[in-house]
């Protein structure tokens, strides 16, 4: 069972590289089975075809991002450091730009489910935040935590549209300008994290 479990990691690892060097269009299930190495029938076997090889390389990236906004929840002093850090892009797995957007725009579907994922397995995780952060005097009491997140879900569905995404031509700079409006706009005046926002603004810069 070691073994076999250790044999699908192995491919899902090369065909993760192969993926993020050359896009998802540009390699094959053989030139995966050559990297790895290993037969193209044993890929077939563990993941049935290139379309699920893909959205479990998505899948994995996604509860990649989940491991660490617990971490970051866990280890940050307070509620608005939590988020400034967990929308700190640079500290999660580099994605290319070119795999992001040919994922969006060819595998909608698996798209679509990881933004399931968010909402059943993050949405709620982020509400509390808030919350608590409200409890804190660090975020600002009038806000919704529920129209907040309903804010947050409607810009992640919608840059996750791939007609919205072609016309950015820099996704960490999007990132970025997204991560700043909403933390400035979300922070109380007096909090004591302010000093936090600033600094991550100013380390953000080029």
């Amino acid at each position: 069972m070691g073994l076999r479990r250790n044999k699908r990691e192995q491919i899902l690892a090369k065909a993760t590289e192969l993926f993020f060097a050359r896009g998802v269009a540009e390699v094959s299930m053989d030139d995966i089975a050559a990297a790895v190495p290993a037969a193209k029938m044993t890929i077939y076997k563990y993941f049935g075809s290139k379309d699920r090889l893909v959205g479990e390389v998505m899948e994995r990236y996604v509860r990649e991002q989940h491991e660490i906004m617990n971490r970051k929840i866990e280890e940050s002093p307070d509620t608005l450091s939590a988020l400034v850090s967990i929308l700190d892009y640079r500290s999660l797995p580099v994605v290319p730009e070119r795999f992001i957007r040919e994922s969006l725009e060819l595998y909608p579907q698996i798209v679509a489910d990881l933004l399931r994922y968010y909402r059943e397995h993050m949405h709620d995780q982020l509400r509390d935040l808030i919350v608590r952060g409200q409890e804190e005097g660090v975020i600002r009491k009038e806000l919704s935590p529920h129209i907040l997140m309903v804010y947050m879900q409607g810009v992640t569905e919608f840059f996750a549209r791939p007609d919205v995404i072609a016309r950015f031509h820099d996704l960490r700079l999007l990132g970025e300008q997204f991560r700043t409006m909403f933390l400035f706009g979300i922070a109380a005046p007096n909090a004591p994290s302010d000093q936090t926002v600033s600094s991550a603004q100013k380390a953000s810069r080029p």
